[in-house]
């Protein structure tokens, strides 16, 4: 079977995600954004896991108390080092089985584990001192766990790890464990917490790198193959989504719809390869002013773009629309096949609605298009404004044979009386 191939992170020059692909160095921590995501995601895919070790540790701990009462080991500080070990593993287990998982486990497990780690470790030498050299399995088990098994970020496992290894020689020497039994463990200790070590490094690049390119893989699915920009079903969704929010929020939402101008000519005149690459550069000129968290631009079809600014009202968004207007000139792209000018240019035409539940985003969008529509009638290469007021008087469907008429409501209530009904 074929290998699959790596997604390309110059494929989304604008993705947070190809970014950090980009810095080809995945043992860094990511941007604050993007590495609570990625912790986020890991710490939840270990959850399984996470719970049933620290279940068995609870387990396990219970056990070995009962067993040291039973023996008659139970001194005053056998008792106490035990009391601690039970207490945070069942602290540990009661977080990684609560619904706070997300967000308590990890704060409370960096500071109980180390903690719990170091007491095992000391109690496990006071064991060894009295004959029972068996327990010593114990610590290579732990420190494993601290890398691998309990959620732990790398820096806090290798803490946790060394902090055991240090207990543990200090609690041989002092509960008077013979001296040949320490080197020995120490040996296999310290090849335990080195190779652990390696091995949590190279596990967590793989983990990043892979987290980059899946997510890198899904916003491709979402993008046009050829400008990198949102594709139209995922901006028919963003509009669904973001005009109930603007309603929600009583907040207005402008709606651009952006068209090359002359772009067959264009292609006729210079071919499609060349227009393929006037389509990428006006793209990546008009991204550059919808970034924020709720814009979207996507390529709504052949050489149309579509753009959604939320909260940005009428006279805000068409100056918005002029700038990108002028970015787009600014790129200096021969076109002599065209009309209007000699470099390649674009047309915006400008929806600025207030969003109402009683109000479909569709007639906002269909306003965007009855406005660049107008611009094209002045002549190219300019951007057209429409608002409430032109709403109001729009019917669904239609397109009116003299645009100016949205700008005359008397004559619009006279040309659109046997209409289909106003857009709602």
């Amino acid at each position: 079977m074929p290998a699959v191939p790596r997604p390309n992170p110059a494929d989304l020059p604008d993705s947070p995600y190809a970014a950090e692909l980009r810095r080809a160095d995945p043992r860094r921590r990511f941007s604050p954004q993007l590495e609570a995501e990625y912790l986020r995601g890991d710490l939840i895919c270990n959850r399984a896991l996470i719970r049933t070790i620290c279940s068995f540790a609870v387990a396990l701990s219970i056990g070995h108390t009962v067993e040291q009462i039973v023996v008659g080991r139970a001194t005053a500080l056998v008792l106490a080092q035990l009391a601690l070990i039970v207490a945070s593993s069942v602290a540990l287990a009661w977080l990684a089985w609560t619904s706070a998982f997300e967000r308590r486990y990890q704060p409370w497990a960096n500071a109980l584990v180390p903690m719990r780690s170091a007491v095992t470790a000391a109690h496990i030498a006071y064991v060894a001192a009295q004959g029972e050299v068996v327990a010593l399995m114990t610590i290579p088990v732990m420190l494993i766990s601290a890398f691998f098994f309990l959620g732990l970020r790398f820096r806090v496992a290798l803490f946790s790890a060394a902090l055991t290894l240090v207990c543990f020689v200090g609690a041989t020497a002092l509960y008077g464990v013979a001296l040949p039994t320490t080197l020995r463990a120490c040996v296999y200790l310290i090849s335990t917490l080195v190779g652990g070590a390696i091995a949590a490094i190279q596990l967590e690049r793989r983990s990043r790198t892979s987290f980059l390119e899946s997510h890198l893989v899904a916003e491709l699915a979402q993008r046009d193959a050829l400008t990198g920009t949102k594709n139209r079903r995922v901006f028919n969704e963003h509009l669904t989504r973001v005009w109930q929010q603007a309603a929600a929020d009583r907040r207005s939402l402008s709606i651009l719809i952006i068209d090359v101008d002359h772009f067959k000519a264009y292609n006729d005149r210079y071919g499609h390869l060349a227009g393929d690459q006037a389509l990428r550069r006006v793209a990546r000129a008009v991204q550059t002013f919808a970034q924020r968290p709720l814009d979207v631009l996507a390529r709504y079809g052949g050489e149309e773009f579509a753009a959604i600014l939320y909260d940005v009202p009428g006279e805000e968004a068409k100056a918005i629309a002029e700038r990108m207007r002028g970015a787009v000139m600014d790129l200096a792209i021969e076109h002599r096949g065209s009309r209007t000018a000699e470099v390649v240019t674009i047309s915006i035409g400008v929806a600025a609605i207030e969003a109402t539940d009683s109000r479909e985003c569709q007639g906002a969008l269909q306003l965007a298009d009855q406005a660049l529509y107008e611009a094209k009638v002045r002549g190219r290469n300019t951007v057209e404004l429409m608002d409430d007021a032109e709403y109001r008087f729009l019917v669904t469907g239609v397109f009116p044979s003299n645009v100016a008429q949205l700008r005359r409501p008397g004559e619009v209530a006279a040309a659109y009386a046997s209409g289909a009904g106003r857009a709602r």
